[in-house]
Order: C-alpha cells, then structure tokens, then sequence
C-alpha cells in the first residue's frame, strides 16, 4: 500500500473543523498513541540504526506498520505494511525477545473526515506538538497516479479549509518533537 500524506500546521482548529464539515462526511474522533520501536539489524541492505515500526493503539484496534519514507519537497509518500495485533502484550514480549527498543511515543487525538473521493482528513492535536490538519491518500500500487495529481488533490482539501502551502509542515512529528537520530 502506498500512503501519500501532507500536513498543516493550523492556528485555528474550529475555524478548520467548521469547514470541513461543510464538505466532507465525519467519520468519528481519533485517538492514536504510536510507539516508535528499533530492533538492531545485521544485515547489509538494512541501515545501521537497525528495522524500525509503529505500534499503533487506537479505541478499538492495535497496528503495526513499517513503511520506507521518503519525501518530495513537502510531500510524504510512504510504501507501508500493516497489520493488526490482537495481543498486545504477547507482541511486546516478542520484540523484547529480539532486543527491540522503544525509541518515543507519540500521542495523537482529534477528529476524522472523508470526502466523497476518498481523501482521508484528520484535525488533530499532537501532544506537545500542537495542532495539525492532515490530509491522505491511500493507494495499491495498481492505481498509484503520480505524486503532483495527489498533491493537487491534497492542496484543494488544504485550501477549502483556509489553509495553503505555506502552512503545510514538511518535517515528520520525531523532529517536531525534538527525537535524536530519527
């Protein structure tokens, strides 16, 4: 799966929400507390930070997700791998056993919306960080267009929300929270 995402730093969250209310449908609150892990690597192909992947807990489910990132100008386009977890705490006990180690948590809460073409939206607080509107796409790699049709795509939900290019934060949350080395 191929996950093309942008954010925007937003000063005024119910201005943002009020407007996306006006064009796409509510899909409910979000509340995600990401854990960040490491486990060490000793494989050529592989960075020597080691394989890193987000435990993600959400009100009814727990994701893991490893993606590689990689970032046009402003733009994220990640090639992920997800899957659920349905025991949580025997998955911890499994990484431990391969000398994983946690790295930060992250802690995201706010609402989602979607509009009628599939772009995904969520106004979201992340702790410590402040307010963000972020805004996706998800693709197969089957039907991937290329990244400037999404960005377009992505920049109109921006806009329609008071919002432009000057907003938009290109650095991922770890360096807006100030995380060493990632």
């Amino acid at each position: 799966m191929t996950e093309i995402e942008l954010k925007a730093r937003v000063e005024n969250p119910e201005s943002v929400r009020v407007e996306l209310s006006r064009f796409m449908r509510f899909l409910g609150s979000v509340e995600k507390d990401d854990e960040y892990w490491s486990v060490p690597v000793v494989v050529a192909s592989v960075p020597t930070t080691g394989f890193r992947f987000r435990v993600r807990k959400e009100q009814t489910q727990t994701t893991v997700t490893f993606k590689e990132k990689n970032y046009t100008n402003d733009i994220e386009v990640n090639n992920e791998i997800e899957f659920g977890v349905e025991n949580l705490e025997g998955f911890r006990h499994f990484i431990a056993k391969m000398s994983a180690q946690l790295l930060y948590v992250k802690k995201k809460s706010g609402t989602a919306w979607m509009s009628e073409d599939g772009i995904r939206a969520e106004l979201v607080n992340v702790e410590g960080v402040g307010e963000f509107l972020e805004v996706e796409l998800l693709f197969d790699e089957m039907s991937k267009p290329s990244v400037a049709e999404t960005k377009a795509r992505l920049m109109q939900i921006v806009e329609k929300c008071g919002l432009s290019e000057k907003d938009l934060e290109p650095r991922p949350y770890s360096q807006l929270m100030g995380v060493q080395g990632y």
